[in-house]
């Protein structure tokens, strides 16, 4: 097989959808949330993007975030081609968004109700440090070269940083508002996009320039999640974001320019979350023509030609269906749906689910290669 990626206000998003920073937990006591003196880590230069390597990996591991049992459960790949429970991992309360460095070396979790961020080796499958950021820790990413996490809060006016391996946090973006999510993109490597939802603010699609610290704003309003098309010429954003207040409505940017290029809908669905790269993942599909948004109205997973602006298809899934990983050996994607409480297998070719495996409460979703 091979391997192909610091302060507060607001109400709390129905979607299952400052502090002080800390050090490597005592190997006896994983769920207690150690601190030290704020040392603060310099800002890194820029540097290239990190890349996965490109060697033989012996298994695919899958890492998901269960809201209701203050843990991540840990699945393997066997040879039968069949994802099995190996682990799960104590996390803090209520873990929900994850994200995996783009070499593949950690996997962040951000506590939403625990005011911290949890990091894992994924090859010991062990919490490793817990990072005490603002409240309510939602979006979650890293930098394209893989030396900076970033954590965005619901209730806390400023976008966390931390180093890399060392876990020292960097002087924050002040940001002036609560943030939901982010998204990065390799080709834009400086630009920190994200959204506000919990706040009355206008202009709720934002970007900060991480190379002039200068935030700029898209003219636009009711903005929930923001992912860039697979070939990061776009980005799209759906709107809401509320589980009792469905919208059909997509809105298309262009990146460069920061504007609207285009309003769509697709009447009868209720699109949510998209793969993001330096999220939810090492790996991406191969086939950039065709984009997968979670639809909260089917429910299911949509699978759309987004340069055509058309559903091709959807795959009918349990309730609240959020994020998704790719398995690039199995050639499948794997959908978390919330209700029901499984990790949906779906084969990328017949758009087919052909395993479903329970995780209460799962939410954030993301694979690593391990050696």
């Amino acid at each position: 097989m091979r391997a192909l990626a610091w302060l507060g206000a607001g109400a709390v998003l129905l979607a299952a959808c400052g502090g002080t920073p800390s050090t490597n937990l005592p190997a006896d006591s994983p769920g207690t949330e150690a601190t030290l003196a704020p040392t603060v880590a310099s800002t890194p230069a820029p540097s290239p993007v990190a890349v996965p390597d490109l060697k033989a990996y012996a298994k695919l591991r899958v890492f998901v975030a269960s809201e209701s049992t203050n843990s991540v459960y840990v699945f393997d790949g066997a040879p039968d081609g069949q994802f099995a429970q190996v682990g799960t991992i104590p996390v803090g309360k209520t873990p929900h968004q994850l994200s995996v460095s783009p070499d593949g070396h950690w996997v962040a979790v951000n506590n939403r109700m625990g005011n911290s961020t949890s990091i894992i080796d994924p090859t010991a499958m062990k919490e490793v440090a817990r990072l005490m950021v603002g409240t309510q820790p939602h979006g979650i990413t890293w930098s394209p070269d893989g030396r900076t996490l970033f954590v965005a809060h619901e209730k806390s006016n400023y976008i966390a940083r931390f180093e890399a391996d060392t876990w020292l946090p960097m002087p924050p973006l002040m940001v002036g508002a609560p943030q939901h999510v982010l998204t990065i993109n390799p080709q834009r490597p400086n630009e920190l996009w994200f959204t506000l939802t919990n706040t009355s603010e206008v202009d709720v699609l934002r970007e900060y320039d991480l190379s002039t610290n200068k935030v700029d704003r898209v003219k636009i309003g009711d903005v929930h999640d923001a992912y860039f098309t697979p070939d990061g010429s776009e980005i799209w954003s759906s709107s809401s974001g509320f589980l009792d207040k469905p919208s059909d409505r997509m809105v298309i940017y262009d990146p460069a320019t920061r504007t609207v290029k285009q309003e769509i809908h697709f009447p009868g669905h209720y699109p949510f979350h998209s793969l993001k790269r330096f999220q939810d993942g090492m790996y991406y599909p191969r086939d950039t023509n065709v984009m997968v948004l979670s639809d909260h109205t089917a429910p299911g997973l949509m699978w759309v030609d987004w340069r055509e602006r058309k559903i091709l298809g959807e795959t009918k899934l349990g309730q609240q269906p959020f994020h998704s990983t790719y398995d690039p050996e199995g050639n499948r994607i794997l959908v978390t749906t919330n209700v029901d409480g499984m990790v949906n297998v779906i084969d990328l070719k017949t758009h087919e689910v052909i395993q479903k495996v329970p995780v209460p409460k799962a939410h954030g979703i993301a694979s690593v290669g391990i050696p």
